[in-house]
């Protein structure tokens, strides 16, 4: 059976390699010209040739932006492209903004501009944008144009509208963070709501941090969680501040200031306790940390639970505010004039500048050098700052 097998195998080898070339030939003339013919190919590669001369030509595009863009595109002529670009053009967008534009959203030169482009424009037009600063908005963040109308820009203008009560608030908060447009911020305005944070409170989260309002609902409920089980009032605009706080930080750096905090004697609750307090305090660099520790702790002599207490010390500037009021807080002390204990004496680094020079001024009376030894110390701490 096996040699019977063998044969037959071997005497099929050797009728196909016994074949000649004329009978190969034949068969290969059988099969479609198409696929041996090298037109499709170079007409593929021309049209893509086409697509990147017209992008550099009529766009404005750097041969590489050009070279990228055309990946995204497919055009056999520039009928619609040329639309496109008479559009933008009759909306007041200058050549450098139109380049910006299709180099980032190169897909918009396949647009119907009537039927797409157009009611974009009409919607920002009805609340007050002026052509200029949709021009100004679009070249900031082209993503917008892209962005579906009653799907994302509606709804996420007319949360903001009512959330700031301001058409004018909005369309400003708009303009520092376009962004906004492209995101569902009506669920993380819910979220909040549903945690009870007062509409205002909510309002300045999403004026000052327009960016952290757009992430992810589940991850932005679940971090709203983690600052409600600190015990943190939602009734307080520190629980949104401190929102902010865990969200920029992460867990390893926050893991990291705790455990620094901790190298100086605090205690894990007084951390917290700190944090619900005044949620600055986890947001500042590591280096600031260290840098107001050893300040207070080291050269005025303090706890460093009694800094920990106050945890707005570690929010104020070294050169700006620490600095130059030390050595008059050293020098009333020196005199008797203050009780020399930190809850009696620190008010004098958080106060504000006016309310410092009027009290130097009240002593300035006893010790005239005071304020001077003061604007002195000032004005050296202004020179040292701006030669870093």
């Amino acid at each position: 059976m096996f040699y019977f097998l063998s044969r037959t195998l071997l005497h099929r080898r050797c009728t196909v390699t016994g074949s000649t070339a004329a009978q190969r030939l034949s068969l290969l003339q059988k099969l479609p010209f198409s696929q041996f013919s090298p037109k499709p190919i170079l007409a593929k590669v021309n049209q893509h040739s086409s697509v990147i001369s017209y992008l550099i030509n009529a766009c404005g595009l750097s041969p590489k932006s050009a070279l990228s863009a055309s990946k995204k595109l497919h055009f056999e002529t520039s009928d619609r492209p040329n639309l496109v670009l008479s559009f933008f053009k009759d909306h007041g967008l200058s050549r450098t903004q139109i380049s910006k534009i299709i180099g980032r959203t190169p897909e918009l030169l396949l647009y119907y501009p009537e039927k797409t482009l157009l009611p974009k424009f009409e919607f920002f037009y009805s609340k007050g944008i002026s052509s200029s600063d949709l021009a100004a908005l679009m070249y900031t963040c082209p993503r917008v144009i892209i962005t579906g109308l009653e799907s994302k820009i509606v709804p996420s203008f007319n949360c903001l509208e009512e959330l700031l009560k301001s058409k004018d608030k909005a369309i400003a908060a708009i303009k520092h963070f376009p962004f906004i447009l492209c995101h569902d911020i009506e669920g993380q305005v819910a979220i909040l709501r549903d945690h009870g944070v007062p509409d205002p409170n909510i309002a300045l989260f999403v004026r000052r941090w327009p960016h952290l309002s757009i992430s992810n609902p589940d991850k932005f409920n679940q971090t709203v969680e983690v600052v409600k089980e600190m015990g943190i009032n939602p009734l307080k605009s520190q629980f949104v501040i401190a929102i902010v706080a865990v969200k920029k930080i992460g867990k390893d750096i926050w893991e990291r200031k705790v455990n620094l905090y901790k190298s100086w004697g605090c205690s894990e609750e007084q951390i917290i306790a700190s944090f619900t307090k005044f949620p600055w305090c986890m947001i500042a660099s590591e280096n600031k940390i260290s840098s107001a520790m050893d300040f207070f702790v080291n050269k005025m002599g303090w706890e460093a639970n009694a800094v920990v207490e106050r945890p707005i010390l570690i929010s104020l500037s070294l050169e700006k505010r620490i600095l130059p009021r030390a050595p008059v807080l050293q020098f009333v002390l020196s005199k008797g004039w203050l009780e020399e204990k930190v809850s009696k004496v620190a008010w004098m680094f958080t106060c504000p500048e006016k309310r410092f020079v009027r009290k130097c001024l009240t002593w300035h009376k006893y010790e005239p050098q005071l304020l001077q030894m003061y604007r002195d110390k000032l004005d050296l701490c202004k020179v040292r700052e701006g030669s870093i």
